[in-house]
């Protein structure tokens, strides 16, 4: 038995030390998973119907900024179909806004290169991919794990009349590329000529949010840089777009030359509208087949917030896990360290009284024990009267109550001899009271 208790103590002792080496870095991991998780559910999704809207009055929506925009005199079109705002573009003098370029399909996003001269481009934190899909001789040099507050540094007139601003995403130029950008707020905003039109690439949604408009200088940015013509296009699309098709009602001077009736440019494939299975502009921004694109993955079939808690919840069910995994095993008996006797007990702390002389508090504390014991006895309350205890013991004992209340209610011992005989008193009535008729305690 001995063995067996002290194999398991053995094991307990190896399963405490492996969980404190591993108890450290499970917590750190699951600290960046929660982080990571909160995080991520404090971001935008630019999948949601407000996100930087113009008709949103939510906090990531942009009606504020729709709002100023109209005050300096300029038209604002909302478009929900990059078809409709390529269209709009192509007549020229016109500012064209994409919130959410990652959205727009990579078909149209090589169309953005025949816009016509007349033609200014806003592109809102485009990702690498949506950058490389379109061919824009821009990439993202570095990307914040929070919008940070930045000041101009530029001569760029726009970001020199607003001042510091918010800043999440930077872009340069490839390393072989010869374009020359204008570079604000360390990269955060640039500005370049490409092909025919002016091109800007902001890097902070925040800009032109509705919550973080009015902080800094971001609301005379914003303005700025979508005042800069007559007519404002807003696309305000918040979901994979398919891929482009030829337009057969379309007039070469309505609309890009890849939407209109005529041979398509390589770079620029297009689906046949009568072809089964192909995708086609005439549906909603999200709608259609589209022939050309990929069947949408599980991934993009659930919001990221969903994802988010979804992580959120395994991390709290692997908490739970570790907490409650302490308790699967049966309690493991360990040996005392130190064994002591009763007895020796009892002497050490009679040798201590009688050191310290307190006679008193002795045989004060052996009555209470006493009178405690036979209150249960006689079922007696804890604030029963001594005349009823003496009454009781008395009956009980076959004492006089005399006997009984100078026994029970001692006075102070002089010396050890009285201390000594007045415990014996109080032993002697309580083996009086506890005997039975056949001499057995009870």
């Amino acid at each position: 038995m001995a063995g067996r208790t002290g194999a398991r103590g053995m094991r307990t002792r190896i399963r405490t030390r492996r969980l404190r080496l591993v108890a450290p870095p499970a917590l750190v991991v699951l600290l960046m998973i929660f982080s990571a998780v909160a995080y991520a559910l404090q971001q935008p999704d630019e999948s949601d119907p407000a996100f930087l809207s113009p008709a949103s009055e939510a906090p990531i929506g942009a009606a504020r900024l729709a709002r100023l925009v109209e005050q300096r005199g300029v038209t604002v079109e909302r478009a929900t179909r990059t078809s409709d705002a390529l269209v709009a573009a192509y007549r020229g003098g016109v500012t064209l806004f994409v919130p959410a370029p990652a959205l727009v399909n990579q078909y149209y996003l090589r169309m953005l290169t025949l816009l016509p001269a007349s033609t200014r481009l806003v592109l809102v934190a485009p990702t690498d991919s949506a950058l490389s899909r379109g061919r824009l001789p821009i990439s993202v040099a570095d990307r914040r794990w929070a919008t940070a507050v930045e000041p101009p540094g530029c001569d760029l007139p726009a970001a020199a009349s607003a001042g510091a601003a918010a800043r999440r995403e930077s872009f340069t130029a490839p390393e072989d590329d010869a374009v020359e950008l204008r570079r604000c707020y360390r990269g955060g905003l640039v500005e370049l000529r490409w092909y025919s039109m002016d091109l800007t690439v902001i890097g902070a949604n925040d800009v032109f949010r509705n919550d973080r408009i009015g902080e800094h200088g971001n609301a005379a940015l914003a303005t700025d840089l979508l005042t800069g013509t007559g007519r404002l296009v807003w696309l305000d699309v918040h979901r994979l777009e398919p891929p482009p098709a030829v337009d057969p009602g379309a007039s070469p001077g309505s609309a890009p030359p890849s939407l209109a009736p005529a041979s398509p440019d390589p770079d620029l494939p297009t689906s046949d509208p009568d072809r089964p299975g192909s995708g086609s502009s005439g549906g909603d921004g999200g709608s259609g087949d589209g022939g050309g694109g990929s069947p949408p993955s599980v991934w993009s079939a659930f919001p990221p917030a969903a994802w988010a808690t979804l992580a959120l919840l395994l991390a709290a069910g692997v908490l739970m896990a570790a907490a409650r995994g302490r308790r699967l095993d049966g309690p493991v008996p360990e040996r005392l360290p130190v064994t002591v006797p009763a007895a020796e007990t009892v002497l050490g702390r009679g040798r201590l009284y009688r050191r310290a002389r307190a006679r008193d508090t002795a045989l004060s504390t052996r009555a209470t024990a006493t009178r405690q014991r036979l209150g249960h006895l006689f079922d007696l309350p804890a604030d029963a009267h001594r005349e009823a205890l003496v009454a009781a013991t008395a009956a009980q004992a076959g004492w006089s109550a005399a006997d009984v209340d100078s026994t029970l209610y001692p006075p102070t011992p002089a010396d050890d001899e009285q201390l000594v005989a007045a415990v014996a008193n109080l032993d002697g009535l309580l083996r009086a009271v506890t005997r039975t008729d056949g001499g057995e305690l009870r």
